[in-house]
Protein backbone atom coordinates (compact mmCIF):
# COMPACT_ATOMS: atom_id res chain seq x y z
CA UNK A 1 0.00 0.00 0.00
CA UNK A 2 1.10 3.80 -0.44
CA UNK A 3 2.28 5.84 2.33
CA UNK A 4 1.41 9.19 0.59
CA UNK A 5 -1.58 8.91 -2.32
CA UNK A 6 -2.35 12.24 -3.49
CA UNK A 7 -5.42 13.06 -5.85
CA UNK A 8 -5.43 16.11 -7.83
CA UNK A 9 -5.08 18.00 -4.38
CA UNK A 10 -5.16 21.98 -4.23
CA UNK A 11 -4.73 24.62 -1.10
CA UNK A 12 -5.70 27.92 -1.57
CA UNK A 13 -5.12 30.16 1.57
CA UNK A 14 -7.89 32.90 2.20
CA UNK A 15 -7.89 36.87 1.35
CA UNK A 16 -7.77 38.60 4.78
CA UNK A 17 -8.03 42.33 6.06
CA UNK A 18 -4.82 43.42 7.58
CA UNK A 19 -5.36 46.38 10.65
CA UNK A 20 -2.44 48.89 10.20
CA UNK A 21 -3.54 49.99 14.02
CA UNK A 22 -0.75 50.21 15.98
CA UNK A 23 2.62 50.06 13.54
CA UNK A 24 4.05 52.75 11.93
CA UNK A 25 1.85 52.96 9.03
CA UNK A 26 -1.15 54.14 11.38
CA UNK A 27 -1.50 57.73 10.85
CA UNK A 28 -1.39 60.05 14.33
CA UNK A 29 -1.18 63.61 15.86
CA UNK A 30 -4.26 66.01 15.75
CA UNK A 31 -3.46 67.53 12.43
CA UNK A 32 -4.23 63.98 10.75
CA UNK A 33 -7.79 63.86 11.88
CA UNK A 34 -9.10 65.58 9.25
CA UNK A 35 -7.33 63.66 6.79
CA UNK A 36 -8.25 60.31 8.59
CA UNK A 37 -11.86 61.06 8.55
CA UNK A 38 -11.46 61.13 4.32
CA UNK A 39 -9.71 58.50 4.34
CA UNK A 40 -10.37 56.27 7.15
CA UNK A 41 -10.66 53.27 5.35
CA UNK A 42 -7.20 53.75 3.24
CA UNK A 43 -5.37 54.23 6.64
CA UNK A 44 -6.85 51.56 8.92
CA UNK A 45 -6.90 48.22 6.63
CA UNK A 46 -5.72 46.86 3.78
CA UNK A 47 -7.03 43.84 2.05
CA UNK A 48 -5.28 40.92 1.18
CA UNK A 49 -6.46 38.82 -1.88
CA UNK A 50 -6.82 34.54 -1.68
CA UNK A 51 -3.53 32.95 -2.74
CA UNK A 52 -3.12 29.31 -4.39
CA UNK A 53 -0.07 27.65 -3.27
CA UNK A 54 -1.33 24.21 -4.49
CA UNK A 55 -3.24 23.36 -7.75
CA UNK A 56 -4.28 19.81 -8.84
CA UNK A 57 -1.10 17.77 -7.65
CA UNK A 58 -1.30 14.41 -7.96
CA UNK A 59 1.34 11.55 -6.98
CA UNK A 60 2.03 8.24 -4.97
CA UNK A 61 4.88 7.15 -2.62
CA UNK A 62 5.69 3.60 -1.90
CA UNK A 63 7.58 2.38 1.69
CA UNK A 64 10.47 3.00 1.88
CA UNK A 65 11.42 5.79 -1.45
CA UNK A 66 13.44 9.18 -1.07
CA UNK A 67 11.38 11.81 -2.58
CA UNK A 68 12.55 14.85 -3.44
CA UNK A 69 10.55 18.44 -3.73
CA UNK A 70 12.18 20.96 -5.57
CA UNK A 71 11.32 24.41 -7.03
CA UNK A 72 12.02 28.00 -6.26
CA UNK A 73 10.91 30.01 -3.20
CA UNK A 74 7.05 30.20 -3.07
CA UNK A 75 6.60 27.44 -5.41
CA UNK A 76 4.44 25.71 -2.89
CA UNK A 77 7.08 23.37 -0.82
CA UNK A 78 6.34 24.08 2.40
CA UNK A 79 2.95 24.22 1.76
CA UNK A 80 2.81 20.53 0.55
CA UNK A 81 5.46 19.54 3.39
CA UNK A 82 2.86 20.57 5.86
CA UNK A 83 -0.25 19.26 3.74
CA UNK A 84 1.54 15.47 4.44
CA UNK A 85 2.31 15.89 7.81
CA UNK A 86 -1.31 16.77 8.68
CA UNK A 87 -0.45 20.62 10.33
CA UNK A 88 -3.06 21.63 6.93
CA UNK A 89 -5.95 20.94 5.36
CA UNK A 90 -5.85 20.67 1.70
CA UNK A 91 -8.95 23.36 0.07
CA UNK A 92 -9.11 20.90 -2.73
CA UNK A 93 -8.47 17.13 -3.91
CA UNK A 94 -8.60 13.72 -1.80
CA UNK A 95 -5.39 11.67 -0.61
CA UNK A 96 -4.03 9.18 2.20
CA UNK A 97 -1.02 9.67 4.44
CA UNK A 98 -0.23 6.34 5.78
CA UNK A 99 -3.67 5.24 5.56
CA UNK A 100 -5.42 8.06 7.06
CA UNK A 101 -7.25 10.73 5.29
CA UNK A 102 -6.15 13.82 4.58
CA UNK A 103 -9.67 14.63 6.38
CA UNK A 104 -8.14 13.68 9.76
CA UNK A 105 -5.09 15.72 10.21
CA UNK A 106 -4.61 14.90 13.77
CA UNK A 107 -4.19 11.25 12.99
CA UNK A 108 -1.90 11.81 10.21
CA UNK A 109 0.36 14.01 12.70
CA UNK A 110 0.67 10.61 14.34
CA UNK A 111 2.11 8.73 11.62
CA UNK A 112 4.53 11.06 10.70
CA UNK A 113 7.68 12.67 11.85
CA UNK A 114 8.80 16.10 11.00
CA UNK A 115 11.86 18.31 10.57
CA UNK A 116 11.91 21.62 9.84
CA UNK A 117 13.16 23.78 8.02
CA UNK A 118 15.33 25.69 11.01
CA UNK A 119 14.32 23.10 13.70
CA UNK A 120 17.72 23.55 15.87
CA UNK A 121 15.50 27.14 16.55
CA UNK A 122 13.58 25.48 18.56
CA UNK A 123 16.30 23.76 21.13
CA UNK A 124 16.34 24.61 24.72
CA UNK A 125 19.28 26.35 25.10
CA UNK A 126 19.50 25.38 28.62
CA UNK A 127 19.69 21.81 27.95
CA UNK A 128 22.16 19.55 26.46
CA UNK A 129 22.11 17.89 23.29
CA UNK A 130 20.92 14.66 24.73
CA UNK A 131 18.13 16.67 27.69
CA UNK A 132 17.22 17.75 24.34
CA UNK A 133 16.06 14.45 22.06
CA UNK A 134 14.72 13.47 25.60
CA UNK A 135 12.99 16.39 26.68
CA UNK A 136 11.10 16.18 22.82
CA UNK A 137 10.43 12.28 23.75
CA UNK A 138 8.45 13.14 26.69
CA UNK A 139 6.59 15.90 25.08
CA UNK A 140 5.41 13.35 22.81
CA UNK A 141 4.56 10.64 25.71
CA UNK A 142 7.04 8.52 25.58
CA UNK A 143 7.76 6.46 29.28
CA UNK A 144 11.74 7.46 30.76
CA UNK A 145 13.07 4.39 29.97
CA UNK A 146 12.29 4.13 26.34
CA UNK A 147 13.33 7.57 25.40
CA UNK A 148 16.49 7.35 27.44
CA UNK A 149 16.98 4.32 25.05
CA UNK A 150 15.83 5.45 21.81
CA UNK A 151 17.88 8.87 22.66
CA UNK A 152 20.85 7.25 22.75
CA UNK A 153 20.22 5.05 19.73
CA UNK A 154 19.35 7.95 17.68
CA UNK A 155 22.31 10.60 18.86
CA UNK A 156 25.11 7.52 17.82
CA UNK A 157 23.33 7.46 14.28
CA UNK A 158 23.50 11.06 14.07
CA UNK A 159 27.06 10.67 15.56
CA UNK A 160 26.81 13.19 18.24
CA UNK A 161 27.65 10.29 21.09
CA UNK A 162 30.55 11.76 21.59
CA UNK A 163 29.24 15.20 22.28
CA UNK A 164 25.95 14.35 23.80
CA UNK A 165 26.49 16.96 26.80
CA UNK A 166 27.57 20.11 24.79
CA UNK A 167 24.70 22.44 24.98
CA UNK A 168 23.33 24.09 21.58
CA UNK A 169 25.18 27.44 22.17
CA UNK A 170 28.61 24.66 21.98
CA UNK A 171 27.67 23.32 18.55
CA UNK A 172 27.75 24.24 14.98
CA UNK A 173 24.91 24.76 13.11
CA UNK A 174 25.33 21.78 11.30
CA UNK A 175 25.75 19.34 14.76
CA UNK A 176 22.45 21.22 15.82
CA UNK A 177 20.27 20.52 12.87
CA UNK A 178 21.98 16.82 13.31
CA UNK A 179 20.01 16.85 16.93
CA UNK A 180 16.85 17.61 14.84
CA UNK A 181 17.80 15.00 13.05
CA UNK A 182 18.00 12.79 16.18
CA UNK A 183 14.31 14.01 17.11
CA UNK A 184 13.16 12.42 13.94
CA UNK A 185 14.77 8.98 14.49
CA UNK A 186 13.14 8.71 18.10
CA UNK A 187 10.03 7.73 16.35
CA UNK A 188 9.56 4.18 13.93
CA UNK A 189 7.12 6.16 12.35
CA UNK A 190 6.12 5.09 8.64
CA UNK A 191 7.18 8.97 7.09
CA UNK A 192 9.28 11.43 8.00
CA UNK A 193 9.09 14.86 6.26
CA UNK A 194 12.63 16.84 6.22
CA UNK A 195 11.79 20.48 5.20
CA UNK A 196 14.76 21.65 3.78
CA UNK A 197 17.57 20.19 6.52
CA UNK A 198 20.78 21.46 4.78
CA UNK A 199 19.36 25.24 4.10
CA UNK A 200 21.87 27.89 5.72
CA UNK A 201 24.83 24.57 6.02
CA UNK A 202 28.43 24.80 4.31
CA UNK A 203 29.08 21.88 1.85
CA UNK A 204 30.97 19.90 4.28
CA UNK A 205 27.65 19.77 6.77
CA UNK A 206 25.18 19.60 4.08
CA UNK A 207 26.93 16.44 3.11
CA UNK A 208 27.00 14.92 6.15
CA UNK A 209 23.36 15.59 6.83
CA UNK A 210 22.38 13.99 3.08
CA UNK A 211 24.64 10.95 4.54
CA UNK A 212 22.54 10.34 7.35
CA UNK A 213 19.49 10.40 5.19
CA UNK A 214 21.19 8.25 3.15
CA UNK A 215 22.22 6.06 5.73
CA UNK A 216 20.30 5.49 9.83
CA UNK A 217 16.94 6.97 7.65
CA UNK A 218 17.17 4.71 5.07
CA UNK A 219 18.26 1.62 6.54
CA UNK A 220 14.83 1.85 8.84
CA UNK A 221 12.58 1.43 5.77
CA UNK A 222 10.95 4.80 6.64
CA UNK A 223 9.44 6.67 3.83
CA UNK A 224 11.28 10.03 3.05
CA UNK A 225 10.35 13.11 1.81
CA UNK A 226 12.63 15.71 1.22
CA UNK A 227 12.71 19.70 0.28
CA UNK A 228 15.91 21.19 -0.21
CA UNK A 229 16.99 24.56 -2.74
CA UNK A 230 20.31 22.53 -3.30
CA UNK A 231 19.11 20.66 -6.24
CA UNK A 232 22.77 18.78 -6.33
CA UNK A 233 22.03 17.31 -2.84
CA UNK A 234 18.52 16.23 -3.48
CA UNK A 235 20.37 14.39 -7.12
CA UNK A 236 22.41 12.17 -4.96
CA UNK A 237 19.87 11.15 -2.17
CA UNK A 238 16.20 11.11 -4.00
CA UNK A 239 14.79 7.96 -5.97
CA UNK A 240 12.53 10.48 -7.62
CA UNK A 241 11.97 14.19 -7.48
CA UNK A 242 9.00 16.50 -8.20
CA UNK A 243 9.67 19.66 -9.83
CA UNK A 244 7.09 22.12 -8.26
CA UNK A 245 6.54 25.97 -9.94
CA UNK A 246 3.65 28.10 -8.55
CA UNK A 247 1.86 25.13 -6.80
CA UNK A 248 1.66 23.00 -9.73
CA UNK A 249 3.56 19.67 -10.55
CA UNK A 250 5.82 20.74 -13.34
CA UNK A 251 7.63 17.54 -13.17
CA UNK A 252 8.22 13.86 -11.76
CA UNK A 253 10.41 11.38 -12.36
CA UNK A 254 13.89 9.73 -11.30
CA UNK A 255 17.22 12.11 -11.55
CA UNK A 256 18.31 10.20 -14.79
CA UNK A 257 14.74 11.07 -16.78
CA UNK A 258 14.71 13.86 -15.52
CA UNK A 259 17.70 14.90 -16.89
CA UNK A 260 17.57 12.78 -20.07
CA UNK A 261 14.80 15.50 -20.68
CA UNK A 262 17.81 17.48 -22.27
CA UNK A 263 19.81 15.30 -23.43
CA UNK A 264 20.47 16.87 -26.59
CA UNK A 265 21.36 20.17 -24.43
CA UNK A 266 24.65 21.01 -23.14
CA UNK A 267 25.94 23.68 -20.83
CA UNK A 268 28.76 25.86 -21.64
CA UNK A 269 30.29 27.90 -18.66
CA UNK A 270 32.39 31.54 -19.10
CA UNK A 271 34.42 34.03 -16.92
CA UNK A 272 35.30 37.00 -18.32
CA UNK A 273 36.45 40.20 -16.96
CA UNK A 274 36.10 43.91 -17.55
CA UNK A 275 33.89 42.86 -20.85
CA UNK A 276 30.43 44.03 -21.66
CA UNK A 277 27.33 41.78 -22.20
CA UNK A 278 27.10 41.49 -26.22
CA UNK A 279 24.63 43.41 -27.72
CA UNK A 280 24.15 40.98 -30.92
CA UNK A 281 21.53 38.09 -30.90
CA UNK A 282 22.67 35.18 -29.38
CA UNK A 283 23.25 32.60 -31.98
CA UNK A 284 20.46 30.02 -32.88
CA UNK A 285 22.15 27.11 -30.88
CA UNK A 286 21.58 28.79 -28.08
CA UNK A 287 18.93 28.17 -25.81
CA UNK A 288 18.92 30.52 -22.74
CA UNK A 289 21.56 32.36 -21.05
CA UNK A 290 22.42 33.78 -17.50
CA UNK A 291 25.19 35.97 -16.06
CA UNK A 292 26.26 36.66 -12.23
CA UNK A 293 28.40 39.69 -11.18
CA UNK A 294 30.81 38.89 -8.94
CA UNK A 295 31.94 41.68 -6.58
CA UNK A 296 35.42 42.84 -6.85
CA UNK A 297 37.60 45.57 -9.05
CA UNK A 298 38.21 43.03 -11.88
CA UNK A 299 34.64 43.12 -13.22
CA UNK A 300 34.22 39.29 -13.28
CA UNK A 301 31.04 38.38 -15.00
CA UNK A 302 29.95 34.71 -14.51
CA UNK A 303 27.97 33.15 -17.37
CA UNK A 304 26.01 30.20 -17.88
CA UNK A 305 25.03 29.33 -21.28
CA UNK A 306 22.73 26.54 -22.31
CA UNK A 307 22.94 25.28 -26.03
CA UNK A 308 22.11 22.52 -28.26
CA UNK A 309 24.54 20.04 -28.83
CA UNK A 310 26.61 21.19 -31.56
CA UNK A 311 30.08 20.23 -32.74
CA UNK A 312 30.29 24.05 -32.76
CA UNK A 313 28.44 25.20 -30.12
CA UNK A 314 31.45 26.63 -27.84
CA UNK A 315 33.24 28.26 -30.43
CA UNK A 316 29.64 30.05 -31.63
CA UNK A 317 29.46 31.27 -27.61
CA UNK A 318 32.82 32.27 -27.57
CA UNK A 319 32.69 34.37 -30.28
CA UNK A 320 29.38 36.15 -29.12
CA UNK A 321 30.55 36.74 -26.02
CA UNK A 322 33.88 38.19 -27.21
CA UNK A 323 33.78 41.63 -27.04
CA UNK A 324 36.77 44.07 -28.43
CA UNK A 325 37.91 45.32 -24.41
CA UNK A 326 37.78 42.51 -21.96
CA UNK A 327 39.04 39.35 -21.61
CA UNK A 328 37.53 35.57 -21.56
CA UNK A 329 39.50 34.00 -18.79
CA UNK A 330 37.89 30.47 -18.47
CA UNK A 331 35.75 28.41 -20.86
CA UNK A 332 34.07 25.29 -20.22
CA UNK A 333 31.41 22.83 -21.57
CA UNK A 334 29.64 19.92 -19.41
CA UNK A 335 26.38 17.95 -19.65
CA UNK A 336 23.24 19.58 -17.72
CA UNK A 337 22.71 18.50 -14.20
CA UNK A 338 19.17 18.42 -12.03
CA UNK A 339 20.08 22.45 -11.44
CA UNK A 340 19.84 22.95 -15.47
CA UNK A 341 16.75 20.87 -15.52
CA UNK A 342 15.22 23.13 -12.72
CA UNK A 343 16.78 26.33 -14.84
CA UNK A 344 14.83 25.53 -18.21
CA UNK A 345 11.15 25.42 -18.21
CA UNK A 346 9.81 22.61 -20.10
CA UNK A 347 8.11 25.02 -22.39
CA UNK A 348 11.30 27.61 -23.97
CA UNK A 349 12.18 23.62 -24.67
CA UNK A 350 9.51 22.34 -26.50
CA UNK A 351 9.18 25.40 -27.85
CA UNK A 352 12.74 25.81 -29.26
CA UNK A 353 12.65 22.10 -30.78
CA UNK A 354 9.01 22.99 -32.74
CA UNK A 355 10.92 25.92 -34.23
CA UNK A 356 13.67 23.77 -35.08
CA UNK A 357 11.35 21.05 -36.53
CA UNK A 358 9.47 23.70 -38.08
CA UNK A 359 12.61 25.18 -39.78
CA UNK A 360 13.47 21.75 -40.81
CA UNK A 361 10.33 20.40 -42.33
CA UNK A 362 10.66 23.61 -44.68
CA UNK A 363 14.14 23.77 -45.57
CA UNK A 364 14.81 27.67 -44.16
CA UNK A 365 17.45 28.32 -41.87
CA UNK A 366 16.54 27.77 -37.48
CA UNK A 367 15.27 30.72 -35.92
CA UNK A 368 17.82 33.29 -34.04
CA UNK A 369 18.82 31.90 -30.14
CA UNK A 370 18.01 33.49 -27.41
CA UNK A 371 19.04 37.07 -26.20
CA UNK A 372 20.44 37.21 -22.73
CA UNK A 373 17.63 36.17 -20.70
CA UNK A 374 19.13 36.12 -17.51
CA UNK A 375 19.47 39.49 -16.13
CA UNK A 376 22.38 40.03 -14.83
CA UNK A 377 22.67 39.42 -10.69
CA UNK A 378 24.43 41.48 -8.59
CA UNK A 379 26.07 38.92 -5.97
CA UNK A 380 26.26 39.99 -2.26
CA UNK A 381 29.78 40.24 -0.71
CA UNK A 382 29.79 37.65 2.00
Amino acid sequence: MDVVRLDRVGKTYAGAEVSLRGTKLEWKGPALWARNAVRGLRLTSVNVPPVRALHDVSFALAPGEIFGLVGPNGSGKTTLIKLIAGLIRPTTGSGMVAGVPLTHPAAIRRSVSYVSTTGWMGLEWPLTAEENVRFFAALCGMDGALAGARAAEALRAVGLWEDRDKYPSQLSNGMRQRVILARALLFHTPLVLLDEPTVGLDPANARAVIDLIRGPLRERGQTIVLSDHQSAEIERVADRIAVLRAGELARLGTPGALRAELADVMVIEAHTEEMDPPRAPAPAVVLATEYVDRPGALGLRAWRVHTWKSPDALQQVLDWLTQPTGRVVRLAEHAPSLRDVLTLPPEVIAARRAGAAASALAGSAPPEGAAVEGAAVEEAAS
